[in-house]
């Protein structure tokens, strides 16, 4: 991502998850966000199903709080203040898109579009709602705990990929 980030041609970033798709008209509603002094931020989330846990975890997504955020819902970013941030830290391999998320939150600078993305349940599926979200509480845990880069993607591959 920060390779691609080093080399586009534009003033505004867009990072999208490949099993994420935007709401119509995404580009202008991120252009009139920026126009109008967001300079970073996502839309809000819904899953590609209908399990009553997902349907409030897609819900809470309006909410401007980091504990409502990950990299599913996007992020839009300039270019000026990706760079500033200093992009995303190479060394996770996971967790990088929370990590710096939780860099925008420090300083104040996200909003949320009232826009519906759609994101794929594909990994709720194949795993199971209730042990998949076991296993995502858990790596926040061991973030806040201070768990190393390699540690959360160890145990993302053991239990998740």
């Amino acid at each position: 991502m920060n390779l691609g980030a080093s080399v586009a041609k534009g003033k505004i970033l867009y990072f999208l998850h490949a099993d994420s798709y935007p709401p119509k008209n995404f580009d202008a509603h991120i252009l009139n966000a920026v126009t109008n002094g967001r300079k970073a931020g996502c839309f809000r989330m819904r899953f590609d199903s209908f399990h009553w846990w997902l349907l409030i975890m897609s819900w809470c997504t309006r909410f401007n709080s980091k504990r409502c955020r990950g990299g599913d819902q996007s992020l839009f970013i300039t270019k000026s203040l990706f760079e500033q941030l200093q992009g995303y830290d190479e060394e996770y391999i996971i967790y990088e898109d929370n990590k710096f998320i939780k860099k925008l939150y420090d300083i104040k600078e996200f909003t949320v579009l009232p826009y519906w993305l759609t994101s794929s349940s594909r990994l709720y599926k194949r795993h199971g709602v209730w042990k998949l979200q076991y296993h995502f509480l858990k790596i926040h845990h061991m973030n806040a705990k201070g768990a190393s880069a390699s540690e959360l993607y160890a145990y993302y591959k053991k239990n998740i990929s």
